[in-house]
């Protein structure tokens, strides 16, 4: 499927491109290929937290913000309240108050949303009655729970290629690994004491960029675990997710007696420091 939309020579507007075709699985796709689409701006109308959580983690890190509802009568609130424009809304058929049927034809009687495209979000596998009511109510095509990665990028590709826009420099932050945002809820809205938090924690752990490989090459264990110990603590104070996690999964090695396995965060723990504190950096000289 290519193109994001073609021309409806009846009433001179571009309207979503449609296909009554899953979209395809594209294979290798990663996480860190949706930072293509960063700045798209998606509306996950879904009941199921589960599916909620999916998605939400696939999509953390790529710049893409979510909007997420339980029922359509919430989709078609936030749409009305035009905060910001949705660029693709991923619809889901059965839920509470309204319905993926009701809210797709309603949305689709509304000019405003002509050029929005709706993919439904199903369980069902095959072109039965459900998913040609959702084409018959204006659906413009679909794809299958449980979610598939490559098929969700497809469906990005087709209909998001155009929507790309620039993002903040904390969006930016975040997708690199430091979230701001929780760092200043932890420290209670406080930017200096935030700001400090920051600051000492480049004064503590910079030297770990050159300091943690000699000690893997060296099998210090206990210096490794005393400060993984410590220095996960701190990464959730400021909100540095992505190597908060990587730290966690060294500290496992030797929960699990797997010393062993630690030569492979040789090269990827310093890189990783490295990246988040030249963020820290950026965020304390960025005023």
């Amino acid at each position: 499927m290519t193109g994001t939309v073609k021309k409806d020579l009846n009433q001179n507007i571009r309207v979503p491109y449609s296909s009554r075709k899953a979209f395809e699985e594209r294979e290798n796709i990663s996480k860190d290929d949706f930072i293509y689409f960063k700045g798209s701006h998606i509306l996950l109308v879904e009941d199921n937290e589960i599916n909620q959580k999916i998605v939400q983690n696939l999509l953390k890190k790529s710049g893409i913000e979510i909007t997420i509802v339980n029922h359509g009568q919430e989709a078609l609130d936030i749409l009305l309240d035009q905060k910001k424009p949705v660029d693709l809304i991923l619809m889901d058929i059965s839920m509470p108050v309204m319905d993926g049927y009701e809210t797709t034809r309603i949305i689709r009687e509304k000019r405003l949303f002509d050029t929005v495209p709706i993919v439904t979000f199903t369980a069902f596998t095959s072109q039965g009655s459900e998913i040609e009511r959702m084409f018959d109510a204006g659906a413009n095509s679909y794809i299958t729970k449980p979610l598939k990665i490559g098929q969700l990028y497809s469906v990005f590709l087709s209909y998001l290629t155009n929507t790309r826009r620039e993002i903040s420099f904390l969006e930016e932050l975040k997708i690199d690994g430091l979230d701001t945002d929780i760092g200043l809820a932890l420290a209670k809205n406080n930017e200096e004491v935030y700001r400090k938090s920051l600051f000492d924690f480049v004064v503590d752990y910079k030297v770990l960029i050159h300091g943690m490989p000699k000690w893997i090459d060296n099998e210090a264990s206990q210096n490794i675990i005393s400060a993984c110990s410590k220095m996960g603590i701190d990464l959730r104070h400021i909100g540095a997710y992505e190597l908060e996690e990587l730290v966690f999964r060294m500290k496992k090695i030797y929960i699990y007696n797997t010393e062993h396995r630690i030569e492979e965060f040789r090269d990827i723990f310093p890189k990783k420091l490295e990246k988040l504190v030249l963020n820290i950096e950026r965020y304390l000289t960025s005023g």
